[in-house]
């Protein structure tokens, strides 16, 4: 229920940060995207019910906030969420190379499905101008800035639940 609660905080103090903040600090007219980072990283540490509900939120958020039609971002983020926990298998918590490739994966499956509910439904038929305007920056963007959301979300997550120690007993009753 902790990882819940503090996932829920730092949803909030990023989407106030990506919506505040970084338009102030936008490159190639793009900003990074926190909540794809915050839903890839949930998901690809804690499982696909921890990436559902932070795709949730952070979809909802964002739905609210910028949307006219809710549940387009919701959609997004809690397939995101999921495909993510799908991968939890993978996660070794020293690998810092495979988190940044989900993170990179997750954003560009954000602007594919955003670009495919939003524009071509709409008869826009200009992915590639999208793909090299919006989706490449913005991946890339994001990245760096996964980077440091990643290292932090571990650390924390370190601090909260920190490895239990296996005492001898313990030890010869797993191998017995």
């Amino acid at each position: 229920m902790k990882r819940y609660v503090y996932m829920f905080f730092m949803i909030i103090v990023s989407f106030l940060m990506q919506t505040t903040i970084f338009p102030h600090i936008q490159l190639l007219n793009v900003i990074p995207n926190l909540l794809i980072v915050l839903t890839a990283t949930s998901g690809f540490m804690r499982g696909r019910k921890f990436g559902l509900f932070t795709g949730f939120i952070c979809g909802s958020l964002m739905d609210l906030m910028y949307n006219d039609v809710i549940g387009i971002c919701i959609f997004i983020f809690v397939v995101i969420g999921y495909f993510n926990g799908i991968a939890n298998k993978l996660y070794f918590e020293d690998d810092l190379s495979i988190p940044l490739t989900a993170i990179a994966v997750s954003d560009l499956l954000y602007g594919i499905l955003f670009y495919i509910c939003m524009f071509l439904m709409r008869g826009r038929l200009n992915f590639f101008s999208y793909f090299f305007t919006i989706m490449i920056p913005e991946t890339i963007y994001t990245i760096f800035f996964g980077i440091f959301i990643y290292k932090f979300i571990h650390w924390l997550d370190g601090k909260l639940y920190p490895p239990e120690e296996v005492s001898f007993e313990q030890e010869n009753k797993l191998y017995s």
